[in-house]
């Protein structure tokens, strides 16, 4: 796993968290720092480079997919720079075919399972890295991913504290699902869902950064969600809970299809007003 050669300092944002690259690079650097660990030395300060580079950039993946998929079900613009805003409520601007709409929903499972391989340093990622991106859709190679550095984010990605939020989850049981607030909880939930065996699936959800007033739910979304049962074997999780109020829209959102779903996040603030059943760290800050 990527974390054997992480030594980092988890307080603060690493200068590497700030990157701005086009989709189909991402997938490509991607490849050479996992094939450069896979015959790594956990010794070496360079593998450490490299590492770090791979844990920052393989969410991306996920991201620029998330986006995509996204913009597909609620027939939103496609641009390959600028995120749009959703509302849920009213009529998609873009009806782009129940083919297509499938088909990106499809590419964003491939994505997480990519990103999985990534820190997995799976011996084959080289391989699957290009059939995917030889797969993408035209034009989403040159989709420009913007990463910007996020200390709460980068503190909650740090492995023990997702090691620690993983035993608590697993004391309790095994969830086949873990399903994550996009897209602050992508790096973490990667690692997550690595730990606990199980699949993973992310809602996007970002109040802050993305201005969602509420979790960004398609009826395909909602079919998957229901597949997992009354939802004991879902875990729903973000990466940090400071207020709480994110994780607490999330789970109520959840539970609407899958009642009995946990609750889990890396860092909960002893002030926030939402306790999660699952917490890997608790602190003042």
């Amino acid at each position: 796993m990527i974390d054997d050669f992480l030594f980092c300092d988890w307080d603060e944002a690493p200068e590497t968290m700030d990157f701005e690259q086009p989709y189909g690079e991402v997938i490509g650097r991607s490849a050479e720092l996992v094939a450069r660990l896979v015959h790594g030395n956990t010794q070496d300060p360079l593998s450490w480079t490299a590492a770090m580079e791979l844990f920052v950039l393989a969410p991306a993946i996920i991201n620029v997919a998330l986006n995509y998929s996204v913009c597909m079900q609620f027939g939103l613009p496609l641009h390959p720079t600028e995120y749009f805003e959703i509302d849920p409520k009213a009529p998609p601007p873009v009806d782009y075919g129940q083919e297509r709409e499938d088909a990106a929903f499809t590419l964003l499972g491939e994505a997480i399972a990519l990103a999985r391989a990534a820190y997995r340093l799976d011996p084959g990622f080289s391989s699957l890295a290009a059939a995917y991106r030889i797969a993408l859709p035209h034009g989403l190679n040159g989709f420009v991913y913007t990463s910007k550095r996020d200390k709460y984010t980068w503190r909650a990605a740090e492995p023990a504290k997702i090691r620690a939020l993983a035993v608590s989850v697993l004391k309790v049981g095994k969830p086949r699902l873990a399903l994550g607030a996009a897209h602050g909880s992508i790096m973490a939930g990667i690692f997550l869902a690595e730990l606990l065996d199980c699949d993973l699936w992310f809602l996007r959800f970002s109040m802050f950064k993305r201005n969602d007033r509420e979790p960004v739910v398609s009826r395909r979304d909602e079919a998957r969600i229901r597949s997992y049962g009354d939802g004991s074997d879902i875990l729903v999780f973000d990466e940090d809970s400071a207020s709480g109020t994110t994780l607490a829209l999330l789970s109520e959102r959840v539970r609407r299809m899958a009642p009995k779903a946990r609750t889990g996040a890396v860092i909960r603030h002893q002030s926030s007003s939402f306790r999660p059943d699952h917490v890997g760290k608790a602190w003042w800050d």
